[in-house]
């Protein structure tokens, strides 16, 4: 029987592993996580801090034991590979918990070692109460400290996805919150309309936002006790550090692995590493972009789990079937900002750019319903296209109730490689509850299409 050993347990790991299992269930399937859980939703961390998830069980989605009697894997958690040794196909393995270490043969290797928090290296970082959020112990250390002593204020540092959704959470829970972000904009490249309702929001929510601000250090005496700037301080009960994450490629790297440019693992789009018989997947690798074809690291949920179903898929059989390729990523991505919903997909104008496109832009106000429906939130979608080709380059959009899901109806444009003109005469579904008769999809693209015409 052939071993597949796939490195780490959470989403592309399992992913991996479970289609590889029932793609071939003849192949024995091995999976090392140096964590106590298996999959589990990380996404869902910042509501579970702020309670609106309060049983942090339901968080899991599948156990150890369902994922070696219902899936017939051999998982190990508390296993930390050391070493991967491509020569003789095996890896090193610390089993944790009874401190011994052994050695394990593959015929074939899936890498899902995800990514890790950066951490800032300032002075006071060595201060108590100091936090950041990755992974599940990370959520509990926090909500334990959170519980325990009642803070009145924090900072966070960092104005991403985690950093937003974290301040929202927070003050769910009465703390007063400034966020510090040392770009121009929250929630990486925004387009200006959307910027503007983004931090407006926040503001109306009493969230203090320093944009332009380099954090430089922290002061306290055993516990922080304020962030330092540049400018100012700004005095604190805690610290999260939310400045964004960063491929977890020591193993691959020390096996000789190749890694890309944008600091994750090189594979082509079969998930295949540099290495034979060793893919990588998820949070580790980095991937092609649909629109400018450049290779980026983009650490999303479903971007990591359909990663390892390719991976998964491919490796099951390899090399006797035609493997399958992996279409890339569109960064497609949907975020909470209290009552605003806001949705990404493709490249900003500045992205694009810098990919050397010469994009067009198109923002339009609309409503998330009809307008005589006695509640009609109103929706702020702005499409980016290419002056020289007319295509589609990417979306933004942020409004109230029903806004955001309205942005996969832009990436599926962009997976489609429509342009604006066929997308202004689409045939989309009409409801007074759910829309105007002429959705604001439709709308933004007819106006983009006279610009680019």
């Amino acid at each position: 029987m052939e071993r597949l050993i796939v490195i780490g347990g959470i989403a592309a790991g399992i992913s991996a592993a479970s289609k590889a299992r029932r793609t071939n269930p003849e192949l024995e399937v091995v999976v090392f996580e140096r964590s106590p859980y298996i999959s589990y939703g990380e996404c869902g961390l910042p509501y579970y801090i702020g309670e609106i998830i309060k049983d942090k069980n339901s968080l899991f989605i599948l156990s150890t034991e369902d994922a070696r009697e219902k899936r017939g894997l051999d998982v190990r958690t508390l296993h930390e590979v050391l070493r991967i040794n491509p020569e003789q196909k095996e890896v090193a393995v610390l089993d944790i918990e009874n401190k011994r270490e052994f050695s394990l043969g593959y015929d074939r290797l899936v890498i899902a070692t995800g990514a890790r928090s950066v951490r800032l290296n300032l002075p006071g970082r060595e201060l108590d109460n100091i936090f950041n959020l990755r992974f599940f112990d990370d959520a509990e250390n926090l909500k334990n400290y959170l519980d325990r002593e009642k803070p009145k204020r924090g900072v966070i540092i960092g104005a991403g996805f985690i950093g937003i959704e974290l301040a929202e959470n927070l003050r769910e829970r009465g703390i007063e919150v400034t966020v510090i972000e040392m770009l121009p904009t929250v929630l990486g490249s925004t387009e200006e309309e959307l910027h503007q309702l983004i931090v407006s929001e926040l503001a109306a929510k009493k969230v203090q936002v320093l944009l332009n601000t380099a954090v430089k250090g922290f002061r306290g005496d055993t516990v922080v006790r304020a962030v330092l700037t540049q400018e100012s301080e700004v005095e604190t009960d805690f610290v999260i550090e939310s400045v964004g994450i960063k491929a977890e490629t020591e193993l691959a790297r020390a096996a000789g692995i190749k890694i890309g440019r944008s600091g994750g693992i090189e594979v082509d789009n079969h998930m295949r590493t540099s290495c034979p018989d060793v893919y990588a997947a998820g949070d580790c690798v980095e991937v092609k972009h649909i629109v400018s074809g450049k290779q980026v690291f983009v650490p999303l949920a479903l971007n990591a789990n359909r990663g390892g179903r390719f991976a998964g898929t491919n490796v099951a059989f390899a090399p006797e079937r035609e493997p399958l390729s992996f279409p890339g990523t569109l960064a497609t991505s949907a975020v909470k900002v209290f009552d605003l919903e806001v949705g990404k997909t493709g490249l900003s104008s500045t992205e694009a750019r810098v990919a050397g496109f010469e994009p067009v832009t198109a923002t339009i106000k609309s409503k998330t319903k009809a307008g005589y429906w006695p509640e009609h939130p109103t929706i702020t979608v702005t499409l980016i296209g290419d002056k020289k080709s007319s295509r589609l380059l990417g979306c933004q959009l942020a409004g109230g109730d029903g806004a955001v899901l309205r942005i996969n109806t832009a990436a599926t444009a962009l997976h489609a490689g429509l342009t604006p003109e066929q997308i202004k005469d689409m045939d989309l579904a009409y409801a007074p509850p759910f829309g105007p008769s002429w959705d604001p999809i439709l709308v933004a693209a007819d106006i983009l299409a006279k610009k680019l015409s």
